[in-house]
């Protein structure tokens, strides 16, 4: 194996984020009786949950106000009347027994499993990733969990990637890379801190300025980059 660490993203690279959020969001709705125009709702919710993370990521709200900001954006754009407070809550909860995984998530994991050490590392909310990733078919194959709801750090900051390494006691930069679909948080963050990076371009996505060491379209892709010699 060319790399003896092996870091993975969470949401949209070994999970079916965009699943698990539909389905969390419908079944949130349909709790607080909620029945009308799903789709107008989702979209928009959709919207605002998107900007707020990517204020988030760039360090400008919390993870907590973020659960709840959400809800309070969403409720304004539409004139609905809710308690914003009490549908995160159960939107979260729902969110965490949404195990979904993406194509090949499974496979390359417990490929992957017994040649490097796996670590999950991720910017979501810590009661959603611990629960979710407890109850999923990963759980066995990762020796190690970040998240950065209880670390005090979020990709891309470097702070995070140190706190990382030195739980790992890896030294050696060039042993581990970093794999993720987000190219500001997972790319970026892995370029700054001086490591290899594999952006997993599920969406088709053009090239921009942030440029990773790999780029994949597939999971099963990453057998032959990360046996390269």
């Amino acid at each position: 194996m060319k790399y003896k660490f092996v870091l993975f993203d969470a949401d949209n690279t070994l999970f079916d984020y965009d699943l698990a959020e539909m389905t969390s969001f419908q079944k949130t709705l349909n709790y607080f009786k909620i029945l009308e125009n799903f789709e107008q709702f989702y979209e928009s919710y959709k919207i605002v949950n998107h900007q707020i993370w990517q204020e988030f990521e760039d360090g400008l709200i919390s993870s907590k106000k973020l659960r709840v900001e959400r809800f309070i954006r969403f409720a304004k754009q539409e004139n609905l009347k809710i308690d914003a407070v009490k549908m995160s809550q159960k939107y979260i909860e729902f969110l965490g027994e949404c195990t979904f995984l993406l194509d090949g998530a499974l496979e390359i994991s417990e490929y992957l499993s017994d040649k490097c050490e796996l670590a999950l590392i991720t910017n979501g909310i810590a009661d959603v990733q611990n629960r979710r990733f407890a109850k999923s078919e990963l759980a066995k194959f990762y020796q190690h969990r970040f998240i950065s709801d209880e670390i005090g750090f979020q990709k891309p900051d470097k702070g995070i990637f140190e706190f990382v390494f030195s739980k790992l006691k890896c030294v050696d930069k060039k042993s581990a890379i970093i794999i993720g679909d987000n190219r500001n948080s997972d790319i970026k963050g892995g370029n700054d801190f001086g490591i290899d990076t594999c952006w997993y371009n599920i969406r088709k996505c053009e090239k921009n300025e942030i440029i990773p060491t790999f780029e994949i379209s597939k999971l099963s892709e990453l057998k032959n980059i990360l046996e390269e010699k």
